[in-house]
């Protein structure tokens, strides 16, 4: 169950990813979550989803997810209020690249610490 949650909520972060890049005419290929990577780091949080052992874990999966969104957005804020300007697509772009990374390389390493 957490494991097709997972792959549901991957597939939203990057279909939004992938339209954001495209409303910005920017090409795929050259940013990072376009790379092996992030697919080879999909599959190994899917795996760890199967293999938990301990209950909660969809708990704990939207705590990470809502707190790095929320932390995200906290810090898109903060950064401009003090630079005094209004973000344009390309900073929200670069922010939700941003936070893919680290979703997506945050989330196996807990899930890999909570089996242990």
């Amino acid at each position: 169950m957490a494991s097709l949650l997972f792959c549901i909520v991957s597939y939203g972060l990057l279909s939004t990813w992938l339209y954001l890049v495209h409303s910005i005419n920017e090409k795929v290929e050259s940013t990072l979550p376009s790379s092996l990577l992030i697919r080879v780091l999909i599959i190994i949080t899917a795996l760890s989803f199967i293999i938990q052992k301990k209950a909660g874990v969809i708990k704990s999966f939207i705590a990470i997810t809502f707190g790095l969104i929320l932390l995200f957005i906290h810090t898109i804020i903060v950064l401009h209020l003090l630079l005094n300007t209004f973000p344009d697509i390309y900073d929200f772009v670069f922010y939700y690249e941003f936070f893919l990374m680290v979703f997506f390389c945050g989330l196996p390493l807990c899930l890999c610490i909570r089996m242990v």
